[in-house]
């Protein structure tokens, strides 16, 4: 009896000690972005226009150009889709009514999903001197087309 308790001890042991920790959870599905988006492009110091957008995506990678169909708005973007959100930056560059090229960044974030996407920024486009202010408060909302 003695014999068959320590052998049932160490089998115990044995088998606590090749336990593997449990795998960590996954967070959720990145939402795929990529391709045309067409909405607008709202700010606190502009009327709203028409925007559209051709994104790429490799994992949550997240890189594309947008324009405004309204004026001569157009840049770069560039940032990261984490499940149902973005988080990212836009260039800017736009032609004043006396041809005067302004250009700057803002900093987007917002929610994503396969059909519709709105991002923001509090600050706007921030960039060099311009002889017209820049936008700020931007609101972009667009569908997938």
């Amino acid at each position: 009896m003695r014999l068959a308790l320590i052998v049932c001890l160490v089998v115990s042991v044995a088998a606590c000690a090749n336990s593997t920790a449990p795998s960590a959870v996954s967070s959720g599905t990145t939402t795929n972005i990529a391709g045309t988006w067409n909405g607008t492009i709202a700010s606190t110091n502009n009327p709203t226009l028409q925007l559209g957008m051709v994104l790429a995506q490799s994992g949550g990678d997240v890189t594309g150009t947008w324009d405004s169909t309204s004026v001569s708005w157009a840049g770069q973007i560039r940032g990261a889709v984490n499940g149902a959100s973005f988080d990212g930056q836009l260039t800017f560059s736009g032609t004043t009514l006396s041809g005067t090229v302004c250009t700057g960044t803002a900093a987007v974030a917002g929610s994503v999903s396969g059909s519709t996407m709105t991002w923001t920024s509090a600050n706007g486009v921030v960039g060099g001197s311009c002889p017209v202010s820049l936008p700020t408060g931007l609101k972009i909302d667009v569908q997938h087309q």
